[in-house]
């Protein structure tokens, strides 16, 4: 039976699924913790492979739980002493949404180089703009890589929080499970307790030479100075943020550049969407030449709004599998030049499930889970077979 629950229903919700005292610092088998001394290169040498990674067969992540808890424990010392809003020097890549989709994560950087001494991490900063786990297969891989360059390269990678970086949403769309089906009961619930505790101190924005503004979803009706993210305390969970909170992570640009001012958000109640009128007013108020977001399917991986004054971007191709999208990245120059690079949907693969065990695997993992809750509709196709208040929407 799948229940359809509105944005205001969640915190009741979540105190169902989620044990009061899951939450709390994790204290299975752990007295102590420390850096890891090189975990977060074995991380590295086994995942970061743009040209020949391939999925493990048989699904089992190759971290225990003893080891997530010290990687997670290396990224967030580094997390805690960083700023709310981030001051970055271009030049810059920036990702949008990944969504557990590592394989287009290792095509982008096969197609427009990685971060590492043999790629190009020792000239360009690598930026992340959030939602790294839910809806994919593979938000284990994905989240531990990027933990794991942060940690090797805290100066250079740079991520910051989306909407699904919470445990109330990444209970139902997906973390959840798989780190309990990759990692076992007991060791997966612990896992994704302490990733949860991890994103809580992720930082909640980016500027880029004082002129790019980068969020996960956008400014909403509350935020009208930088200053107002910046007072934001971190470590912060999404129950005990403010409208300026989920306004950062939740709200989305009006449908075009014609629809102005502040219109309600079809996400859910309380949510809104923002005019072209707004993003003007906020740049000339703080000084801005571009806001650049994330959080919403496009189909070329990107798309302008406001009269180029804000993009969307999403790194994610052919989303949740049905929306047949090209995933983006933009890299900002040192001139402050956006120069937009694009990968496009792999054609489907030659076997058919019957035929390859392993593609029946990869096929059907997260299939159950994303038809019961169809994924966030691509951005300007309208959806009215959908229920608008449902869970579809987040």
């Amino acid at each position: 039976m799948v229940r359809q629950l509105s944005l205001d229903q969640f915190e009741n919700e979540s105190r169902r699924m989620i044990p009061s005292n899951d939450l709390s610092y994790p204290t299975k088998k752990f007295t102590r913790q420390k850096s890891p001394q090189g975990l977060h290169k074995k991380v590295i040498s086994i995942l970061l492979r743009p040209r020949n990674w391939k999925a493990p067969a048989n699904r089992r992540f190759f971290l225990d739980s003893y080891e997530v808890g010290e990687l997670c424990y290396a990224a967030e010392q580094i997390f805690m002493h960083e700023q709310t809003v981030l001051q970055l020097k271009a030049p810059v890549k920036v990702f949008g949404d990944l969504h557990g989709q590592f394989g287009d994560l290792m095509r982008l950087f096969d197609e427009y180089g990685f971060p590492s001494t043999a790629g190009d991490i020792t000239y360009i900063d690598y930026l992340f703009l959030g939602d790294y786990v839910d809806r994919g297969q593979h938000s284990l891989e994905t989240i531990t890589l990027l933990l794991a360059l942060k940690i090797e390269y805290p100066d250079n990678v740079h991520l910051i929080r989306g909407n699904h970086e919470a445990a109330d949403i990444n209970a139902l769309f997906g973390f959840r499970l798989e780190c309990i089906e990759r990692m076992g009961e007991s060791d997966g619930i612990w896992a994704w307790t302490r990733f949860n505790q991890l994103f809580n101190y992720l930082p909640l924005a980016a500027l880029i030479e004082k002129k790019i503004i980068c969020m996960h979803g956008g400014i909403g009706r509350s935020i009208q100075t930088v200053e107002q993210i910046e007072k934001l305390e971190r470590p912060i969970t999404m129950d005990a943020g403010s409208i300026i909170l989920m306004d950062l992570l939740w709200s989305d640009p009006t449908e075009n550049d014609s629809v102005e001012g502040l219109r309600p958000n079809a996400r859910g109640p309380g949510l809104v969407t923002f005019g072209p009128d707004r993003v003007t007013e906020f740049c000339k108020r703080n000084k801005l030449q571009l806001i650049i977001r994330a959080h919403e399917c496009v189909m070329d991986g990107f798309e302008r709004f406001a009269q180029g004054q804000l993009i969307t971007l999403f790194s994610a191709t052919n989303y949740c599998g049905t929306a047949n999208n090209a995933g983006a990245i933009l890299v900002i120059g040192r001139g402050l030049v956006v120069v937009p690079k694009l990968i496009h949907p792999l054609p489907p693969p030659l076997q058919s499930p019957e035929t390859s065990p392993e593609r029946m695997i990869e096929d059907t993992w997260m299939q159950e889970l994303n038809i019961q809750r169809p994924p966030t509709p691509t951005r300007g196709r309208p959806q009215p077979d959908l229920d608008r208040s449902s869970l579809a929407y987040i």
